[in-house]
């Protein structure tokens, strides 16, 4: 099967050939320099063909740039930036962080953040004496009398009356 393919595959390729032959024109004369062609074709083949896959083997003849090549036009003393080097860390978190709403309270004043932590503290005193009273209530009257203090207590306190 391989043979005729391999057949079929000439054959197309000597029509192709002898079609195209007959349209083109005639070949350039021959370069001047025939040394350097024969030493390129003295050199390995650049693929080899095996049962398995085909390999490609590349020779890169080039010269590695400097470093005065790869910067050559950019301006290294003041970056890309017009006026100076590229931002820094801390100027572009002072670019991004909102001022207004860290430097600010929320418009409260000290004196009100004060009565307020007051308040809290109170609160929490008396809600902290009036639960270990219930825990150590002997009657269901005592717990009801505790509760109606607590209410008088905490409203006293958020300024609703009551006391």
């Amino acid at each position: 099967m391989n043979r005729s393919r391999l057949a079929a595959g000439v054959a197309f390729c000597t029509v192709m050939t002898v079609g195209i032959g007959a349209q083109q024109t005639p070949p350039p004369k021959a370069p001047d320099d025939l040394d350097r062609i024969k030493a390129a074709l003295k050199r390995p083949n650049t693929i080899i063909l095996s049962d398995t896959q085909v390999r490609f083997y590349v020779e890169i003849r080039a010269k590695f740039p400097s470093v005065e090549d790869m910067f050559r036009g950019v301006d290294v003393l003041h970056g890309p930036r017009a006026g100076g080097p590229a931002m820094t860390h801390a100027e572009y978190l002072s670019m991004v962080t909102p001022r207004d709403t860290i430097a600010t309270s929320g418009g409260i004043k000290p004196t009100e953040m004060a009565q307020f932590a007051i308040t809290n503290w109170l609160g929490q005193m008396l809600v902290r004496k009036a639960l270990e009273e219930i825990n150590n209530a002997k009657s269901e009257a005592e717990v009801e009398a505790i509760r109606e203090r607590i209410t008088r207590e905490l409203a006293a306190l958020t300024g609703r009356g009551g006391g």
